[in-house]
């Protein structure tokens, strides 16, 4: 019966999230999983002798995961604001993301995490609203940034321009609409 409702869950919220649901109900917690391959790009700064601030994005196609495989959802960007301890390697970063649903509809959410450099971070993300049929939504959820590669070129003022890509995934998140 958990596998039945984790599949509908789960199902329920690859719909909602793509668009191609017509209705369904409101005021009901949802809790999926879901992932975006993401191209991140940013400028690495050096704030102290030790100490880096990378300030960017992250893009990419987002998917809902399912008991028959990821569901593609549509789009999410989010801002990215992270510090960089270069003598311990850890990280933390806040930011926020949007995602942009098939049918156009959005929504919206802020984040914050610590992790190591090179590794990534986990922290909470939280939605905090939305706009056409995702008016007023709200939920939250892990969510964890890996990193695949890096590529970084540095510039004449002394800052250096990284991209890189890697997954973003959202796990136990918990959504509810109104």
């Amino acid at each position: 019966m958990a596998t039945i409702r984790r599949a509908l869950a789960a199902s329920f919220c690859a719909v909602l999230l793509s668009g191609a649901a017509p209705a369904f109900a409101q005021d009901e917690v949802q809790t999926f999983n879901a992932f975006a391959l993401a191209a991140a790009n940013g400028t690495i700064v050096r704030a102290a002798e030790k100490q880096l601030v990378v300030v960017g994005t992250l893009a990419g196609p987002f998917f809902v995961e399912t008991d028959e495989g990821p569901v593609p959802s549509g789009q999410v960007t989010c801002a990215a604001s992270v510090r960089i301890d270069r003598a311990t390697a850890r990280q933390t970063g806040s930011g926020a993301c949007t995602f942009t649903a098939q049918d156009g509809a959005t929504a919206w959410g802020e984040w914050d995490c610590a992790g190591y450099e090179l590794v990534g971070c986990r922290g909470t993300f939280k939605l905090n609203g939305g706009t056409a049929r995702l008016a007023g939504a709200t939920g939250e959820g892990t969510m964890i940034w890996r990193p695949a590669a890096h590529e970084m070129k540095k510039q004449l003022d002394g800052s250096t321009l990284d991209s890189a890509s890697g997954i973003l995934l959202w796990r136990n998140f918990k959504i509810k609409t109104k």
